[in-house]
């Protein structure tokens, strides 16, 4: 199996302590490869809204020797897991930066084949609360770029540090990292048997048909009469 990570903070705190704990768990079940992507190191520069993307294609973004290594270890891998820590009730601004870049592979554009078939993860961890709204933020995304099924695992650690959590709560963590390590691990290595997810293919239908409306020579139209989605009953989903 192979997996990406996308570490949304240079921190290697909770997060980074609860997503090695992932990490450590799914070996039980299987062997994983892992790519890891630090952020910002690996991407560090704000979506400018140059449209380049969405007009001319996603090679046209100034930041495509970032941005596009990362995308291929998603497209390349078995599962995706985003983390981020809570800042200021929210995903971090490097995680955010780099979830900016990813617009044009919504479903409402350019969509990757490949997503449709991914299993995802989200972890977030906060020292009070939060993690639902970071949380959301990440797999919104990943809703939208038509990923098969995301889990999530929100921690609100309530102690200065990893450390200082009592070890009765530590245990808990490890059990709960550990079930969900377990669907994450099966649900990659049955994801062709998966259903998608209704979103998908209601969000794939509408746009379909809005396809047709678009001028010829349009990015977008373009993109899907390539792929083959706008003849016939040919679907991606």
């Amino acid at each position: 199996m192979r997996v990406c990570i996308v570490h949304g903070s240079p921190r290697k705190g909770n997060t980074y302590r609860a997503t090695l704990v992932f990490q450590e768990q799914l070996r039980q079940y299987g062997a994983v490869d892992f790519a890891e992507f630090h952020l910002p190191k690996d991407m560090p520069h704000f979506c400018l809204g140059c449209h380049g993307c969405f007009e001319k294609g996603e090679k046209h973004c100034p930041h495509a020797p970032n941005v596009q290594p990362i995308v291929k270890a998603m497209l390349d891998a078995d599962g995706i897991i985003l983390t981020s820590p809570v800042y200021v009730l929210a995903e971090s601004g490097c995680m955010k930066a780099f979830l900016d870049h990813l617009g044009y592979m919504y479903i409402a554009h350019r969509p990757m084949e490949e997503m449709f078939s991914k299993v995802a993860m989200v972890i977030s961890t906060a020292a009070g609360t939060g993690t639902r709204h970071s949380m959301g933020a990440m797999a919104r995304s990943l809703n939208h770029w038509g990923v098969k099924r995301i889990y999530r695992y929100g921690l609100n650690v309530f102690a200065p540090s990893w450390d200082d959590m009592k070890p009765a709560k530590q245990r808990r963590i490890r059990r709960t990292l550990d079930s969900k390590a377990k669907r994450f691990y099966h649900a990659m290595a049955q994801r062709a048997e998966l259903r998608p997810r209704v979103f998908t293919r209601a969000m794939f239908t509408m746009m379909r048909k809005m396809m047709f409306q678009y001028p010829d020579g349009h990015i977008d139209k373009e993109y899907w009469r390539q792929k083959g989605w706008l003849t016939g009953s040919r679907r991606a989903v």
